[in-house]
């Protein structure tokens, strides 16, 4: 697998003029076509072939299109075909390795070559070399500095490959993966029904916790007040046990001086009534 390391990605586009002379040598197809370009192969009609392996919905697509386009001029002996993600099974892609968008493959009849350089155009031209051994036609003014841009400044410094697998849009999804689509969103559902028993007995058992916390926190906002009030509760209990305890005290204090008032009187009676006897003896 070669690898072949440019000057960086420049900026490029294609107007509708340069698209329009550039696409001629490229083929679209499907896996039909691609058969067909393996047979190129096989009977020996031409010693190599370029597949491109693009997606409508990556980025980084559009941009490369141009480029493979002018080398389909620059080697027209090498016979280009572009094939769309969608055209074909994803079985194919993992049959030639295509893990990401856009995918440059060249093949010849003993071997496949998958380009992971810098998408510039002269560093196309020299992977083409390296591997073809084939002779560029004189292509004039370098496709890279023609100041077409089909890339943003900002994407160079992105991932230049598009993992097919997650890049989709939801509308691609449910174009080219309708069952998929469907049953994923019925697993949901299925997994929101299993569990919305759960979450509604979590979200009582929260708002419980959360009533209980709002009730002792207004209970611990004024404990000096409630203190109080219960010290005063309890003096109001306190004064009519006093009141009545010094109530009977009073009661028990004048019936002990009534007493001892009658013992006294009782006691002077009979003195006197002893010295009135002893004087009459």
């Amino acid at each position: 697998m070669a690898v072949v390391h440019g000057a960086g990605l420049d900026d490029m586009c294609s107007s509708g003029e340069a698209e329009f002379a550039y696409t001629t040598g490229v083929t679209e197809g499907n896996e039909i076509t691609l058969q067909k370009a393996l047979n190129i192969i096989h009977k020996n009609e031409h010693a190599y072939v370029a597949l491109l392996f693009y997606s409508s919905w990556c980025p980084f697509s559009g941009p490369f299109r141009p480029s493979f386009s002018m080398l389909s001029s620059i080697f027209p002996s090498v016979p280009h075909f572009a094939i769309e993600e969608s055209a074909v099974r994803p079985s194919i892609l993992s049959k030639y390795g295509v893990h990401g968008f856009p995918t440059l493959i060249l093949l010849n009849s003993t071997m496949r070559m998958r380009y992971q350089g810098s998408r510039t155009l002269d560093s196309l031209i020299s992977f083409y070399g390296e591997f073809t051994g084939i002779k560029p036609l004189a292509h004039g003014v370098s496709f890279d500095k023609t100041g077409c841009s089909g890339y943003d400044e900002n994407h160079e410094s992105y991932q230049e490959s598009c993992p097919f697998p997650w890049a989709r849009s939801p509308e691609n999804l449910f174009q080219q993966e309708t069952y998929l689509a469907l049953a994923t969103i019925f697993v949901i559902l299925r997994l929101l029904h299993f569990a919305f028993p759960t979450i509604r007995r979590c979200t009582r058992l929260a708002w419980r916790r959360y009533t209980i916390n709002v009730s002792l926190s207004s209970l611990w906002e004024h404990p000096v007040v409630y203190f109080k009030q219960v010290i005063q509760l309890f003096n109001s209990l306190k004064e009519p046990c006093k009141r009545s305890n010094l109530q009977e005290g009073a009661k028990n204090a004048k019936a002990w001086a009534s007493k001892s008032l009658a013992t006294v009187s009782f006691g002077d009676a009979s003195s006197s009534r002893d010295a009135s006897v002893s004087c009459a003896h």
